[in-house]
C-alpha cells in the first residue's frame, strides 16, 4: 500500500500496520467526501440561473452537480434529477413547468434539456426577458406635469 502512496503520506504511514492505515485514511476522506456531499447539495437547492446565463448553460451546471453526488455514491434516480431541474427554473419558466407537469412528461434529462432550449429560443425570439433581468425605463420629459394633488369631484 505504501508504494502507491505519495513521498508525504510514505513518510506520515510508514510505521503503521496495513489495517490501522485502511482505517485512518478511510476515516480522512470519508470526512471530505461528506463536506464535498453538503457543498453539492446547498448548491443544488439555491441553484437558479445567474443573470443573462442561458438555459443550457443552467441545466449543464445543474446535471453537474448530479454526476458529483453519483461519484460519491449517491444513487440519484433520472426522475429525480429531471424534478431538481424543473425546480431550479426561474418564475419565467412557470408556463413551461406547468405545462410539463399537466401532460404528464416522463422525459430523460436530455430530452427536457431539448425542450428548454426551444422554449428559450421562442422566448427570446417573442423579446419576453427572464424575470431577474435589469429593466430601466427612462422618460423623455414631455409628459404633462401636475402641480399639486390631483382633484377630486
Amino acid at each position: 500500500m505504501i508504494a502507491t502512496m505519495n513521498p508525504e503520506l510514505q513518510r506520515i504511514y510508514e510505521d503503521y500496520w496495513p489495517y490501522e492505515m485502511h482505517k485512518e485514511l478511510t476515516e480522512k476522506f470519508r470526512k471530505q467526501e461528506r463536506i464535498e456531499r453538503r457543498e453539492v447539495v446547498k448548491a443544488i437547492t439555491n441553484g437558479k440561473p445567474k443573470d443573462g446565463e442561458s438555459i443550457y448553460t443552467h441545466v449543464q451546471r445543474m446535471h453537474g452537480y448530479v454526476e458529483r453526488l453519483r461519484k460519491l455514491e449517491i444513487p440519484v434516480h433520472e426522475d429525480l434529477t429531471v424534478d431538481i431541474v424543473l425546480n431550479s427554473l426561474p418564475s419565467s419558466y412557470d408556463q413551461f413547468t406547468l405545462a410539463y407537469h399537466l401532460n404528464n412528461n416522463q422525459e430523460t434529462l436530455a430530452e427536457l434539456h431539448r425542450m428548454l432550449c426551444t422554449t428559450e429560443d421562442g422566448m427570446k425570439g417573442k423579446g419576453l426577458l427572464p424575470i431577474n433581468s435589469p429593466v430601466l425605463a427612462i422618460s423623455s420629459g414631455k409628459g404633462k406635469k401636475r402641480n399639486g394633488p390631483p382633484k377630486q369631484n
